[in-house]
């Protein structure tokens, strides 16, 4: 296979680019009279041009002045525009060395010159001299003028320098800038579409699922089915699915509920046998490969309720690809046992009612599907009670508590001759959420009532929802409150 090397040319180009947008080089007249200063070769190249160009001007005047190739007497000094435009454009070190090129150039152009300046002296005591004398004054002057020019040059060489320095990380940071907001707006553009196409929370899913389920017949997957699996569909992105009721260890047919173009079920389907086998979540990814190529779905969802009794068998036909992830995979079995359980709702609570006939059937039902949820999901769910006394001001503060409950927690409300109790049931909460919880009780009775929980001597206790034992669980945090059945 041939592989393309990189392109250095590349890198090149941007950091020309660059030096061509950095201070001090915004044209080409610019860039021809002060280009950038740098590596050895470039100063090769300076001290080539500093002796081209000041032989060059020498040997232009000696074209139209042979007898005085250096302009000495014409009342100016000419010559030296060379080296001070040197000494501006490459600093005053290569302006003196021009100039030391124009001293050489007297010596060499000027036969018979006196550098002590005798010469003149003689002439003017009648004596007859051929000598011409070094006119101080002339490289005097130039050399003051080159090197006053060449610290003027020095200075701003060293400023635009830094300044292009600066300009090179800056531009380097808006690059990496530019690609990391680039990057943010991509991911801003999926978070919308994936919110769009899934709105719904986890918490959010849950309360809608548990106003269908009690809306339906107990043990009857046929009612409320559609309502399910249109609400799973929304939270979990699924595009074609249907959902068959499984009595007696048989799996119906007949579709009790579908999203999408409704299909006879494949009883023979590899991925279909294999979830009615292990009873849990199968997708394509969990079996073999071949098998997953005979497969026409992508996930079976056995419903399964709190008494691992099977309910029903979700199929899940078609969905987006970047939805089929272990987090949403995971998602779809939490509201398919919710659901299970809701539909078993009579079953599951019996346990629960039947050891405290005054518990509210919804705290019964919530609490026997969250023990089902720890056990096959791990998730995590918290029960807090908060113990009154019989007061007239403890009255009026546990009304407070019962009216500020948040949307999705169940409260059981207790009462005897000496307590008042409060049993919040908080789905999905860890002892974070409980801490936060008591937190905003706290605050909430001190800034209504200026009280907190030992100053209204409110006891406070909680426990953690558990798969072992849940019943006796509760009833443990029920004699620790001193509250009777």
């Amino acid at each position: 296979m041939n592989t393309r090397a990189p392109d250095q040319s590349a890198p090149r180009g941007r950091r020309k680019r660059r030096q061509s947008q950095s201070p001090g080089a915004g044209s080409w007249w610019a860039r021809v009279i002060a280009p950038p200063r740098g590596s050895a070769r470039r100063r090769v190249i300076t001290v080539l041009e500093t002796v081209v160009a000041t032989l060059l001007a020498v040997g232009i005047c000696w074209a139209f002045s042979p007898h005085d190739p250096l302009l000495t007497a014409v009342g100016f000094g000419w010559i030296w525009i060379v080296p001070i435009v040197i000494a501006l454009r490459y600093g005053s070190i290569a302006g003196a060395f021009s100039g030391l090129i124009l001293l050489a150039s007297w010596y060499a152009l000027y036969p018979g010159g006196d550098p002590s300046g005798l010469g003149s002296i003689a002439h003017t005591a009648g004596e007859p001299s051929s000598a011409r004398p070094l006119p101080v004054s002339f490289f005097f002057g130039g050399f003051v003028f080159t090197l006053l020019c060449g610290q003027f040059g020095d200075i701003w060489i060293t400023r635009l320098r830094q300044g292009r320095i600066a300009n090179d990380y800056l531009a380097e940071r808006l690059s990496i800038l530019t690609r990391n907001q680039f990057m943010l707006r991509l991911s801003h553009e999926r978070l919308e579409q994936d919110l769009l196409g899934r709105p719904a929370t986890l918490r959010d899913s849950l309360s809608r699922l548990r106003k269908i389920v009690l809306t339906q017949e107990p043990t009857d997957v046929r009612r409320g089915a559609q309502s399910f699996l249109e609400a799973a569909s929304q939270a979990c992105q699924l595009e074609s699915a249907s959902l068959y009721a499984w009595r007696e260890g048989k799996v119906h047919g007949e579709a009790a509920a579908s999203i999408g173009a409704p299909s006879e079920l494949d009883a023979d389907d590899p991925l279909l046998r294999e979830a009615l086998e292990s009873g849990t979540l199968v997708h394509i990814e969990s079996t073999a490969q071949q098998q997953a190529a005979q497969s026409r779905y992508i996930a079976c969802v056995p419903l399964i309720d709190a008494e691992k009794a099977p309910v029903g068998l979700l199929v899940v036909e078609r969905m987006p690809f970047l939805a089929l992830t272990r987090d949403n995979l995971q998602f779809l079995l939490v509201l398919c046992n919710y659901y299970a359980d809701g539909v078993q709702h009579a079953e599951v609570t019996r346990a629960t009612l039947q050891a405290f006939p005054a518990c509210p059937y919804d705290f019964a039902l919530d609490f026997a599907r969250l023990v089902h949820l720890y056990r096959d999901t791990h998730v995590g769910s918290s029960i807090v009670a908060l113990v009154f006394d019989t007061s007239e001001s403890s009255a009026t503060w546990h009304e407070h508590v019962l009216r500020t409950r948040r949307a999705l927690d169940v409260q059981w409300p207790l009462q005897d001759e000496r307590h008042r109790v409060i049993l919040t049931l908080m789905p999905l909460s860890g002892e974070g959420a409980v801490d936060g919880y008591l937190l905003r009780i706290e605050e909430n009775l001190r800034a209504q009532f200026g009280v907190d929980f030992e100053s209204a001597r409110v006891a406070v206790h909680s426990m953690m929802i558990s798969g072992d034992e849940p019943v006796a669980a509760l009833r443990g945090l029920l004699e620790r409150c001193h509250a009777g059945r």
